[in-house]
């Protein structure tokens, strides 16, 4: 048995659905739909239904949202019917390529079906409307895509020439409107972000800079990132910060389970990083313990890591304000240095120390950064599975043992 195989079967296992392998396997992928495509993003819901966004590979382009689609196993006849009927309204295909006992399409089972971006069942919708509005596209590239919830793409309108960023989503984006007034009011450097007509669910945003902090590692820009946070953590809720952030020790107990459940052999293991973080963060739900007294209560990014700070002309901006909100300090903390620990390149620790120390130089409180860094590498220890990484099981293994070595380490705290 390889390692792929023992894989396959802890994920079919995990879904209790048939037909879920395939949905992780660029091979089996695209000989369902057809051409050469490549797996992005999976979405299960164990004995009911599972998703993944795909994207056509290079040599198979047809431009725009053609070049992505979803592929799906569903077990409800009625979200099987609700899916082929938007997708008619749309115009657009549903192909059924296999159906479980009792094989009809029709009938109770599951079903593994496939269609393009507009069929999209929950934000087709959503997204002709919005392109109502964006008419005349000179070009569109999409940039990021979970099915059932957001596009992400690249705009180039023929009339103004300007690229902007748009977003499209099933819900309301006007938190991220609000957000990003606010971060502005504040004087703290985000890009605007307005709405795309009048239903709320799409808004745009200017294309800026030449990249990430991700992809081009800067020093002097991570300092300046750690003096940013710092100065966005000195706000509070009494200011109108707007939405709070879940409790960072049920979002630890949650990952666990899941992680429990899909790999039964580090159960042990994640049980006792959440026993120790009870002890090390797990009194900060708005008063704090010790030295992070009131820290569980200021305004945080929610999302923060080196690829939401975008590069340009020595100055940075920055974005991805959708989990903005109330919330420790440490995850934001937490949530950065977890993304640099993730990196095996010689840059990975200049973006670590040099964002800390900016944030250190700012005058910001004392927080047990290893902790935090060890709530963050747990919390996100299944991203490898659920960006289909074909190693997703040793990345999250490893993920495990760097939550354990932050831990163990003697002291981490930023004074």
């Amino acid at each position: 048995m390889t390692n792929l195989q023992g894989m396959d079967e802890a994920t079919a296992e995990f879904a209790g659905l048939p037909y879920v392998t395939e949905l992780r396997s660029a091979e089996a992928l695209s000989q369902r739909v057809g051409s050469a495509v490549v797996p992005t993003r999976i979405r299960v819901k164990p004995g009911r239904s599972a998703i993944v966004s795909w994207q056509r590979e290079d040599e198979g382009r047809l431009g725009g949202f053609q070049d992505w689609g979803w592929s799906a196993v569903v077990t409800s006849v009625d979200k099987l019917a609700n899916i082929r009927r938007r997708a008619d309204r749309a115009g657009e295909p549903v192909v059924v390529h296999e159906c479980s006992e009792p094989r009809s399409a029709g009938a109770t089972g599951s079903v593994l079906l496939s269609g393009s971006v507009p069929a999209d069942s929950k934000l087709g919708k959503e997204i002709a409307r919005a392109m109502r509005t964006l008419s005349g596209a000179d070009t569109l590239e999409v940039v990021g895509y979970n099915p059932g919830r957001r596009i992400l793409f690249k705009h180039t309108g023929q009339t103004s020439g300007e690229p902007e960023f748009i977003r499209i989503a099933t819900r309301s984006q006007q938190h991220l409107v609000g957000t990003a007034a606010q971060w502005a009011r504040w004087g703290l450097p985000t890009l605007p972000v307005e709405p795309i007509g009048s239903r709320g669910t799409a808004v745009a945003s200017p294309w800026w800079g030449t990249g990430d902090l991700d992809t081009h590692p800067d020093l002097a820009v991570a300092e300046e990132a750690g003096v940013i946070i710092a100065e966005l953590h000195r706000h509070t809720p009494a200011e109108g910060v707007p939405g709070s952030s879940t409790s960072p020790i049920d979002q630890a107990d949650a990952a666990a389970d899941v992680l429990s459940r899909l790999l039964p052999e580090v159960g042990g293991t994640t049980d006792d990083i959440v026993r120790r973080l009870h002890h090390r963060i797990g009194n900060e739900g708005g008063t704090g313990v010790g030295a992070e007294a009131g820290l569980g209560a200021r305004a945080i990014h929610g999302d923060l890591s080196p690829d939401q700070v975008l590069v340009g002309h020595s100055e940075c901006r920055i974005i991805d304000l959708d989990r903005a909100g109330v919330g420790h300090v440490g995850m934001d903390l937490g949530r950065w240095v977890a993304a640099c620990r993730r990196r095996t390149d010689v840059g990975a620790e200049s973006l670590e120390t040099g964002f800390l120390n900016g944030y250190r130089g700012a005058g910001a409180a004392e927080v047990d950064v290893e902790a935090w860094a060890a709530w963050a590498m747990l919390v996100t220890a299944l991203e490898p599975w659920r960006a289909c990484r074909s190693d997703w099981q040793q990345a999250t293994v490893q993920a495990i043992g760097a939550a354990q070595q932050a831990l163990a380490a003697s002291d981490g705290r930023v004074s």
